[in-house]
């Protein structure tokens, strides 16, 4: 099972080593350096007129405490196949479960570091603590982490839907339990607490969990769902054959699909707009990355550093939008029925420019909330301008050097 751990892990790794380069690339690596630069000037100045007096500072950092220590999924590396070939061996999976949680540990501990180091400027600004407390506070984190590693590793044992949930709430009670009382008592406590419920855990926990037979489609199902989430990711950037798309029926917006003209000529305007109400990768990003601009234009005050975030946004939308195009490829009757393949482009670059212009509204009333009409004008005319050079300019050439890359 150990020689399985470690041929799986080296080819999971070795995959994502190959979509790296195409995630990590210059525009996206720019784009990421500007949004953290911009969301850091902003932070650093919202900084400077907190007081020691700010409670909601600390109740930020409990809420943002408990949240991080429940990032990071449980990787196993589990296949289809295993339900039936590793099914003997399962005396044997705890062994294999154990190196998955030791490599399942990474992603977390670097999440918690860099996660504590971004809040801990805001608790040393309106509490006592001081950033030599950060060891402390991540040393709490990294424990509590330990203990959902093992209940992640205990549900696979599950088949009851109604306990597991149970069984999360407690656990999420007990971490925001622990965080309230390592940031409003003292860090040590938070640490005892911490370790006291790791010892439970040794001590009845793990006895409790090895009398339970493992639930093999219930673990190879969360596996498939944690890999799919992952290419879901990378997908925004180039293609990923191996992925299955989610799609829901969603009949509420059948109104949008009912307005666009069935016609010959529009036809992969229709797909395209299907595709994207009812795909839950492109739907699902684009409402996460306008709650996201619509938020930040709340308390992002100079106009000047407003504008180029919104822009910001409007480039991450439109870019990860971009794929949208090559979604039908693998679709045979888009070969077959006889369609002129100039559509595509003409329709992509229309599709995506009311999704831009969508999300340059959505951003525009919420701005009249904070800036006076004037700025606001000035910012409408910059983001519908951004959404045609976009749509009509850069998304064309982004699509060639795309299709350049599938030919390789």
């Amino acid at each position: 099972m150990n020689d399985i751990w470690k041929q799986r892990s080296k080819q999971h790794q070795k995959k994502m080593m190959r979509y790296l380069k195409y995630v990590l690339n210059d525009h996206f690596v720019i784009v990421c350096l500007f949004l953290f630069g911009a969301l850091g000037y902003t932070y650093s100045e919202l900084l400077k007129t907190l007081t020691d007096g700010f409670i909601y500072g600390r109740v930020l950092a409990v809420v943002f405490f408990t949240g991080l220590i429940l990032i990071g999924k449980l990787a196993t590396f589990l296949k289809e196949a295993d339900i039936v070939f590793l099914l003997p061996k399962e005396k044997e999976l705890k062994n294999y479960l154990h190196l998955a949680k030791k490599h399942s540990f990474i992603l977390p501990t670097s999440v918690i570091t860099l996660g504590t180091s971004i809040i801990m400027p805001l608790l040393v600004a309106t509490s006592s603590f001081k950033f030599s407390d950060m060891f402390f506070f991540v040393l709490f984190l990294m424990m509590m982490k330990n203990i959902e590693l093992e209940i992640q590793h205990m549900l696979m044992k599950l088949s009851f839907a109604q306990k597991k949930h149970t069984i999360k709430f407690l656990f999420i009670l007990s971490s925001f339990i622990g965080s309230y009382l390592m940031i409003f008592l003292s860090p040590l406590i938070g640490i005892l607490y911490a370790l006291l419920l790791n010892i439970l855990w040794l001590k009845f926990g793990v006895h409790y969990r090895d009398r339970l037979l493992y639930q093999w489609q219930i673990m190879v199902k969360q596996e498939t769902t944690r890999v799919q989430r992952i290419y879901q990711f990378i997908n925004l950037f180039t293609d990923v054959p191996i992925m299955k798309s989610t799609i829901k029926r969603r009949k509420y917006l059948d109104i949008f699909l009912n307005k666009s003209k069935k016609d010959h000529n529009k036809t992969y305007s229709y797909l395209y707009k299907r595709a994207f109400l009812r795909g839950t990768e492109y739907s699902g990003l684009f409402i996460r990355l306008t709650l996201i601009a619509m938020v930040l234009t709340l308390f992002t005050k100079p106009f000047i550093l407003h504008l180029l975030l919104s822009l910001l946004f409007l480039y991450l939308t439109g870019f990860q939008l971009v794929p949208l195009y090559f979604h039908f490829d693998n679709m045979a009757m888009a070969v077959l029925y006889p369609i002129n393949p100039k559509q595509k482009l003409k329709a992509i670059k229309e599709v995506l420019l009311q999704i831009l212009l969508i999300e340059s509204f959505g951003i525009t009333i919420v701005s009249l909330i904070v800036f006076p009409l004037i700025e606001t004008i000035v910012l409408v005319t910059a983001l519908t301008l951004f959404s045609f050079l976009f749509s009509y300019l850069y998304l064309p050439s982004r699509v060639r050097k795309m299709e350049k890359i599938q030919l390789r």
